[in-house]
């Protein structure tokens, strides 16, 4: 190789690098997104729609409307719960404060939902097991984690357990409708 082209080769590295290590010390915050997104609650491949309703003492209901693509994956996947962690993560795109106990306890009656909602049964005016969309309560109970996915269909994907609260209080709605605030903080702001 001849020296001038292994010198401009040496010098574009050297540029590449001091190029690099100036990002890093200035940092790439205009390149990342808000930390504060705001939250989507809109289609993609397993989520047609995310709704919440609000019910007595600051319970609420996540009402999560499938697509046909998902009830087709329950039936047809290896593992249909692949579904379910992209809905999942659809879920905690849109609402907010979904943790520790009361994750699990939608975590569970999703997962319920979603591995059952391709088996054909009238049920609720649907022709689905599941219904035509998925109510995941935020006062059901947390279940221990080994649980046998026969005990959660026996428990109708845990609508049997808990006591239903005074509700709804609110007609469903989206929250990436401008409506931010799920759980009630800026009324208790002194």
């Amino acid at each position: 190789m001849k020296r001038g082209l292994r010198l401009r080769r040496a010098g574009r590295g050297a540029a590449v690098s001091l190029t690099a290590a100036g990002l890093a010390t200035l940092g790439l915050t205009v390149l990342a997104p808000p930390a504060t997104a705001a939250p989507y609650c809109g289609p993609s491949k397993f989520v047609q729609e995310i709704k919440v309703a609000d019910w007595g003492d600051g319970a609420f209901q996540i009402i999560l409307t499938p697509t046909p693509e998902a009830r087709w994956h329950a039936f047809t996947a290896l593992s249909p719960r692949d579904a379910v962690v992209e809905q999942w993560h659809a879920i905690q795109g849109c609402v907010s404060g979904l943790e520790g106990g009361l994750a699990d306890s939608i975590w569970d009656q999703l997962e319920c939902h979603q591995v059952n909602s391709a088996v054909p049964a009238p049920r609720e005016g649907s022709n689905w097991l599941t219904g035509e969309t998925y109510e995941l309560e935020s006062w059901r109970p947390v279940l221990p984690r080994a649980v046998p996915g026969g005990a959660l269909v026996f428990t109708e994907c845990m609508n049997l357990l808990g006591r239903d609260p005074a509700g709804p209080t609110s007609a469903p709605y989206r929250p990436d409708a401008g409506r931010l605030d799920l759980h009630g903080a800026q009324d208790n702001i002194a």
